[in-house]
């Protein structure tokens, strides 16, 4: 009976050595899993920052003339894991999309990414919840970025949308088997995706039946971030048991699992485990049966040693043929604490991995093989196994025999009186892991720090600074024409620019301080132990001295150039974030004032800041709101004084301050793109108030609209002028466009082609403000115009210079060969008048005939005699001016 307790405890005493080495063998291959997936989701996630991060500066820079669908054509977002690629506009509509036109019509207004973007203002990727797809049923996941308009105002955000089994296909059944699991989980709580074997979770089907909240210990329910366990059945959908590790992302909000089966890993182990018990039952029977019979006893006695031989062999040939190196340690104690361990026994991995043989190994001393130093390290670890039961780490290590310094995974757990250790050699994962964070940390094309390291590192200097009390500087540093040099010269040649560049700021800076790329053509420059303002501005002007050097990155020599903004902790803000925001207006006001210059924050900065985006918002409402109205100008035949034409001039109403000059916001409207719907009701109120006047029985004049450069150039202006004469039904002659020189610079073709569209329509056109634009007379000659309207600059002193009436002359001259109508602006004096009828002027306007009045004084003009001046003392007033 003795004979079987012993065999009874032995073969119970194998299994539990065999499940325990299972258990190891699952946790260290679920932790492999887990991390390589943490970098392999990294990966993914990086290369979707980086597509949103190039659609947004293509974007921003092209002025919204961006097409997804040429880019599909020459290739770009092909690949089966882009669901779609798009632009959404700010009210949730998309501009641009690579998706089929059916599909591109969707609007996401109540989206709930477009809502958190319009919130916050910030450029990071977002990552959104799952949701099904309509058509397919598939779980898609979108990625999402911020556009901003020139001002940083919220425009809208760039998305890309993939399926959710774009973040599983890391799925690997050598190494997961069958039923594997793979998950990816947010955290805010959601499952971004999961796997079970190739069953994918699907917002209709899921694969965990709950969902694991991580980083909150405190927490019922809760995981800290890195961890791994058991998960029960009760988690799965398939109640299956499972070994899970988890990996907290460090750039990204995300967390991914790896599970491996239980059921499925333990099925060889459970044969080979029958197999011992149903030796054990057939040797206790035998047994009991030998009692009866010694001869027959002792026989099967024999053949349990035999057999336990064979376990044994195949034991310790298994433990040799292992990848990990394995040692039985037997502590050394001295006045009752342990001072080292002695190598009861090993195999020949553990013998290499201190640097010798297996035999000599065996016997010796822990302590003869360490460096004294690392021996009392290794001590401590040892001696929290021997206290705790078990202890895990990774180390670096090397061994006095060994060759090379080795990182290992170290797993020590305490046997009775003794210690078993495994040690696994992942030197060339560690080697792996080193090269994945330097390429999540590094800008790829120029090899400095990227966004993600400069975050990091910023607000690690921050708190150093906090404590040794020091100043540090932020220099927001953008290339001034690096976008003439793209569009001129292509991508490449601006990637030459951009390394160029990279180059000298490296020069140009001290050995303490830090550059990075944000992206595009934005660098950050980090000024540690900065003394004082004059220290800063030495620097500054360094940087700017370097960069205004020509670049030879093409086919000659091309001047870039380049702003910077500067910001100071503690004085302009105590966060990275608030620091890298105020450095950013700075750089837009150096821009603004002048290229090619520094600029400190200032808080006035902010506030005009703040105050232009109130303006914009109001502005835009005040469109929406209809809070326009038009006051008309006349203008008047120079030689009778008879009422012409009328020229429209848009005022705001404003329900709070009143009338607000068209100074204030007509800027703005054209900086932010509104000025193209203000301009089309512009269009739409002098049409429909022409129509009025015509119900009202009072016979009109033709009314001038001005177009605004913006509005010509992507405004569809024949389309809508067609739209609104069809609306008001009258008659074309009784409008007439004003353009300014400014509009009428691009390609020739181009200009002259949206020119003939309105002159089909039977509109006059004028050209406005002539003499302060960039016209040539050649250029008005291919135009074929019929109104040259000078501006007052050239008014103002005809009766002050000989200089200035020769110059009118020459100009009416010119008009008059091309058959174009002369209109003087801003005539205020009699004189003036006097002068411009002996010159040749057809036309007059100004505060000498009236100032722009409201509809309702219009009305009265019209009804009343049309001849506004009386050209009366013509001879006595024009000798008076000219005289002396």
């Amino acid at each position: 009976m003795s004979a079987g307790a012993i065999l009874w405890v032995s073969v119970d005493k194998e299994m539990a050595k065999e499940r325990l080495s299972f258990e190891q063998s699952l946790s260290s291959g679920a932790q492999s899993i887990a991390s390589g997936y943490a970098q392999y989701l990294t990966r993914s996630i990086d290369q979707m920052d980086q597509v949103t991060m190039q659609l947004k500066y293509d974007w921003e820079s092209s002025n919204g003339a961006l097409d997804l669908r040429k880019l599909v054509i020459r290739g770009m977002f092909t690949s089966p894991q882009y669901m779609e690629v798009a632009i959404i506009d700010r009210d949730g509509s998309v501009v641009t999309s690579t998706a089929s036109p059916s599909t591109a019509k969707a609007k996401y207004a109540g989206r709930s990414f477009l809502a958190w973007h319009r919130r916050n203002i910030s450029s990071i990727v977002r990552i959104s919840a799952p949701e099904a797809d309509a058509e397919t049923g598939k779980s898609l996941v979108r990625f999402t970025r911020r556009l901003d308009s020139p001002d940083d105002d919220f425009d809208g955000v760039v998305m890309v949308t993939v399926t959710s089994d774009y973040f599983s296909a890391f799925y690997d059944a050598a190494a997961l088997g069958g039923k594997g699991m793979l998950a990816v989980v947010g955290d805010d709580g959601r499952i971004r995706a999961a796997r079970i074997g190739n069953a994918i979770s699907y917002p209709s089907k899921a694969t965990l039946t709950q969902t694991p909240r991580f980083g909150l210990p405190r927490e019922a329910q809760a995981f800290p971030s890195n961890g791994e366990t058991w998960f029960g059945p009760q988690w799965f959908a398939d109640g299956d048991r499972r070994f899970v590790a988890w990996r907290t992302l460090k750039a990204y909000p995300m967390t991914v699992m790896a599970g491996i089966s239980e059921s499925e890993q333990i099925a060889p182990l459970e044969n080979k485990w029958r197999t011992y018990r149903q030796i054990r039952a057939a040797a206790e029977a035998a047994i009991l049966a030998l009692t009866v019979v010694l001869a027959y006893v002792l026989h099967l006695v024999e053949r349990r040693k035999m057999r336990l031989r064979s376990v044994q062999a195949a034991y310790r040939l298994a433990t040799e043929a292992g990848e990990e190196g394995f040692y039985m340690l037997h502590p050394l104690r001295a006045e009752g604490r342990i001072v080292d361990y002695r190598i009861l026994d090993c195999n020949e991995r553990g013998a290499f991995l201190l640097g010798k043989g297996k035999k000599e190994v065996l016997g010796q001393a822990l302590s003869s093989h360490y460096q004294a130093e690392e021996f009392a390290r290794l001590l401590e670890v040892y001696g929290h196994a021997m206290e705790r039961g078990s202890y895990r780490e990774e180390d670096e290590f090397q061994p006095i025999a060994a060759p090379a310094v080795r990182w290992v995974r170290r797993k020590a757990v305490r046997s009775g009186g003794d210690l078993a250790v495994t040690l696994r050699d992942i030197s060339d994962a560690k080697e792996q892991e080193g090269k994945l964070i330097r390429l999540a940390n590094t800008d790829e094309l120029t090899g400095l720090p990227n966004r993600t390291w400069f975050m990091k590192s910023f607000e690690a200097t921050i708190v150093r600074a906090q404590e040794k009390q020091e100043i540090v500087a932020l220099l927001f540093i953008d290339l001034d024409k690096f976008k003439n040099v793209n569009d001129t010269l292509g991508h490449a040649t601006g990637d030459k620019v951009l390394q160029e560049a990279a180059g000298r700021l490296r020069q140009a800076l001290r050995p303490t301080d830090h550059v990075a790329r944000l992206g595009g053509d934005e660098f950050t420059v980090v000024l540690q132990q900065a003394r004082d303002d004059d220290e800063i501005v030495r620097i500054a002007q360094r940087i700017l001295a370097a960069l205004a050097q020509p670049f030879h990155a093409g086919a000659g020599a091309m001047e870039v150039g380049a702003s910077i903004g500067i910001s100071v902790y503690p004085r302009d803000g105590m966060t990275a974030g608030k620091l890298l925001k105020h450095a950013d207006i700075a750089m837009y006001s150096a821009k603004g004032s002048r290229r090619g210059t520094y600029s400190f924050y200032r808080q006035e900065l902010y506030d005009a800041l703040r105050t232009r985006i109130n303006m914009e918002r109001e502005l835009a409402e005040a469109i929406d709101a209809d809070q326009f109205v038009l006051y008309y100008q006349p203008r008047v035949d120079a030689a009778s004084g008879e009422l012409l034409s009328l020229e429209a001039l848009v005022r705001w109403r404003h329900p709070l301050r009143g009338m607000v000059p068209p100074l204030e916001f007509i800027p703005i409207a054209e900086g932010t793109g509104l000025i193209t719907k203000l301009g089309a009701l512009v269009l739409d109120k002098s049409c429909q108030q022409i129509a009025q006047w015509r119900a009202e029985g009072i016979s009109p004049v033709p009314v001038s609209v001005n177009v605004s450069a913006v509005q010509f150039q992507y405004g569809d202006v024949h389309e809508l002028l067609r739209r609104c004469l069809r609306q008001s039904n009258i008659s074309p002659e009784l409008i007439e466009l004003e353009i300014t020189e400014s509009s009428m610079l691009g390609e020739h073709a181009t200009i002259a082609g949206r020119l003939a569209a309105i002159r089909e329509l039977g509109v006059k056109m004028a050209v406005d403000d002539f003499g302060t634009g960039y016209s040539s007379l050649s250029q008005l000659q291919r135009l074929d115009m019929d109104v040259l309207k000078v501006d007052r600059v050239f008014t103002v002193d005809l009766d002050r210079t000989a200089e200035s009436r020769v110059l009118f002359k020459a100009i009416v001259s010119m008009a008059h060969a091309l058959g174009m109508r002369v209109v003087a602006e801003g005539v205020e004096t009699q004189a003036q008048a006097a002068i411009l009828r002996e010159l040749g002027c057809d036309e007059l306007q100004g505060y000498l005939i009236s100032k722009p009045v409201s509809p309702d004084e219009t009305r009265s003009i019209l009804r009343r005699s049309r001849q506004l001046i009386s050209p009366r003392n013509e001879e006595r007033t024009l000798r008076l001016a000219t005289s002396g």
